[in-house]
């Protein structure tokens, strides 16, 4: 049996990230998995890209160029990215294609693929598993719905997009899936059973194959490190407190980052926090406008791509902070939990898969900043309840996320096929 999974990149974005892993996990127990990319990264034999040629890169450049200047040009960034399904390629003809006996879609937006480009897949008739990192594929162009319900029924007057109508861009997408999607042997696999759940109530999924199978982690490489070791690396002061969470964009809505700025402000209000001895570790960079809200010390470290490094930034911490109001099941948040990281997080999307409340960390009530405080001083309050939650966190991740659970999983989905 041979998968050729699909992906717009093997490294650029969580979706990427988690599809080389499901491929890589699946090679570890015998499988021959292979993942065709648009844009490689990386130095892998079984990664190939379908920009083998200088034109093939030029073609590239200008569809996801296109791809970006529509989104600008029409959509309402602060709902999240809305993605126009226009811009792709042909693959059908490239050879990881042809000797695949299945082919697994992951994210495939950014100007990779098309629904045009699905449509000549699909007509190879070779079972086609696509792995749902968000929402896109069963709504009218949104990657998450935030509280629109449309894709339920029928998508139209879009609030994602600047010009709504009955036969906006959001109705003509949802009516050209349903075509595309009637005629496929398409079968999904969710990361996470919310995810499932939805596309399963979705008007273009509510007939097809459904099945929750989570990422994987390699708990070789994600694992505790000496919490004062990790610290020298970035200059933290061993007896601080260390809260890390994910850069985060403030005009996106989703990410919930003004929740979080509001639970700091609680607990330094509430002198449940010194902030002169808490830092808010922050991989990548946010807006200084941001930062200057934020009560306690901030230290950003920029992009961090080296994966010992990643390691020992989760390894710093004394929690792992994930205020997101809707998401799937964020690599950011498996990473921490085999890290022996507590998660403190809103009750939502695929956070339960991961997160079980006041044992590996705590789930509050959504939109709660009141609430997000609560949890992050349960988790910090007590030495003893701490460790206990910094316990049960790498426990977690060995009994549900490992390579080998999820590749096995993924093989009997494959052999139901």
């Amino acid at each position: 049996m041979k998968i050729t999974h699909i992906s717009t990149s093997d490294t650029n974005g969580g979706a990427a990230i988690a599809a080389k892993r499901i491929c890589s996990s699946q090679r570890q127990i015998g499988l021959d998995s292979k993942l065709l990319v648009q844009n490689n990264n990386c130095m892998d034999g079984n990664v190939f890209s379908t920009q083998n040629t200088f034109l093939n890169q030029l073609f590239s450049l200008f569809r996801t160029a296109e791809d970006e200047i529509a989104i600008r040009l029409f959509t309402n960034q602060t709902r999240g990215r809305f993605t126009f399904p226009f811009f792709g390629t042909d693959i059908s003809k490239h050879q990881a294609i042809a000797e695949a006996d299945i082919i697994n879609f992951h994210w495939i937006n950014g100007g990779f693929l098309s629904l045009n480009s699905i449509n000549k897949l699909a007509q190879l008739n070779k079972p086609i598993v696509w792995t749902l990192h968000d929402m896109w594929a069963f709504t009218g162009g949104c990657h998450y719905n935030v509280d629109c319900k449309k894709y339920l029924t029928e998508c139209k007057n879009c609030p994602s997009l600047k010009f709504q109508s009955a036969t906006d861009f959001s109705n003509k997408i949802f009516k050209q899936k349903i075509d595309l999607f009637s005629k496929m042997n398409l079968n999904i696999v969710t990361c996470s059973k919310w995810l499932a759940d939805e596309a399963k109530k979705s008007f273009l999924f509510k007939e097809k194959n459904i099945v929750s199978i989570p990422n994987p982690i390699d708990t070789e490489l994600y694992k505790p490190f000496d919490k004062n070791e990790a610290r020298k690396n970035f200059n933290l002061l061993s007896d601080e407190l260390v809260f890390v969470a994910g850069a985060m964009n403030l005009k996106d809505e989703r990410k919930g980052f003004t929740y979080l700025i509001d639970a700091i402000n609680i607990l330094v209000n509430q002198n449940k926090l010194d902030k002169d001895k808490t830092t808010l570790f922050i991989f990548g960079r946010i807006d200084e406008n941001i930062v200057s809200k934020i009560p306690i010390k901030v230290f950003q470290t920029g992009r961090i791509t080296n994966t010992d490094e990643i390691v020992k930034a989760y390894n710093c911490a004394n929690l792992y902070l994930a205020p997101s109001l809707q998401d799937n099941l964020p690599n950011t948040v498996i990473e921490a939990l085999a890290c022996a990281i507590p998660v403190v997080a809103f009750n939502t999307g695929g956070l339960p898969d991961m997160v079980d409340h006041l044992q590996n960390g705590y789930l509050a009530q959504l939109k709660s900043s009141s609430d997000l405080a609560n949890g992050i001083y349960y988790c910090i309050k007590d030495k003893e309840n701490t460790q206990k939650l910094s316990d049960n966190a790498r426990k977690k991740v060995l009994s549900s996320f490992t390579p080998e659970k999820v590749a096995n999983m993924y093989k009997g989905f494959y052999e139901s096929l």
